[in-house]
């Protein structure tokens, strides 16, 4: 299963990163990656994926703590 939140443009996805970058701490484990297609028109062609799957609500609560919540979360079946 994949994890992918989606940003309205990339600077929020390029500002979550350096979020999430930046909290060594909490070991987040993520990737930037292309939106998937079919996901939704209203997003930017950048994603962050969070490769591990238990760290979804860490990652997307932590995200909104630092005003960068996503514009969606999104399960997707490999």
């Amino acid at each position: 299963m994949r994890i992918i939140l989606t940003f309205e443009t990339t600077h929020a996805v390029l500002a979550a990163e350096k979020a999430l970058r930046s909290a060594k701490e909490k070991n987040f484990r993520f990737r930037p990656t292309p939106t998937p297609p079919g996901l939704t028109d209203a997003v930017c062609g950048m994603a962050l994926e969070v490769l591990a799957v238990g760290q979804r609500q860490d990652v997307v609560e932590f995200l909104s703590d630092c005003q960068l919540t996503p514009h969606g979360v999104f399960e997707i079946d490999r």
